[in-house]
């Protein structure tokens, strides 16, 4: 999943475009210019309006693609509801494709407006997603990312003992990529944990 849908305007051929979409694909080449121009509102408006030729025209990926971004603008302009809606509709749309590389993006952009909203427990089903992804694809630096995640939430649930675990396991994976930075971050949050118990 990428965001190119706005940038394609240098050497997108609409006649390969089938003529159903070219509505909305000329939209978001309008889009593309506002938000170029910094006219943030404006390019919401016309991303909304495209959004919905897709929805009509089953246009998954262009919808994929449109609500990312959306999610994105949405949540720079504060409005965290309406990132979420755009980002958790994403989300089904990439689960259904089998987009687990896209699922596993999203689901840090709603962990991250979870935590944006201090709404810990609701971070855990993406954490544990997103830990699922990381596994499958041996991708350490997500799965340390999200073991320290799923260990914020449990601090924060005051269940330090699950915590310390998920941490200590960041803590290795960290270590093991010589991730130093990342490494002594977590091992501060141990310590923190270790004063509580």
């Amino acid at each position: 999943m990428d965001k190119t849908i706005l940038e394609k305007e240098f050497f997108l051929n609409l006649a390969s475009i089938p003529e159903s979409l070219k509505p909305a694909y000329e939209i978001c080449i309008k889009a593309y210019h506002n938000w170029k121009k910094g006219l943030i509102l404006d390019t919401i408006s016309l991303l909304e309006s495209a959004l919905e030729i897709f929805q009509k025209n089953n246009a998954h990926k262009e919808l994929a693609n449109i609500l990312d971004f959306l999610g994105d603008l949405y949540s720079m302009r504060g409005n965290l509801e309406k990132a979420l809606k755009s980002y958790k509709v994403c989300l089904d749309i990439c689960e259904n494709f089998e987009d687990e590389l896209s699922t596993a993006i999203i689901a840090e952009k709603i962990i991250k407006i979870y935590r944006e909203k201090r709404d810990y427990e609701k971070m855990l089903p993406y954490l544990y997603r997103n830990l699922e992804i990381a596994e499958k694809y041996r991708d350490a630096h997500r799965a340390a990312r999200t073991m320290v995640g799923i260990g914020d939430v449990y601090r924060y649930k005051k269940n330090y003992q699950a915590a310390k675990e998920a941490y200590e396991i960041a803590l290795k994976i960290y270590k093991g990529l010589g991730a130093k930075e990342l490494a002594e971050i977590v091992e501060k949050a141990l310590e923190e944990i270790s004063e509580k118990t």
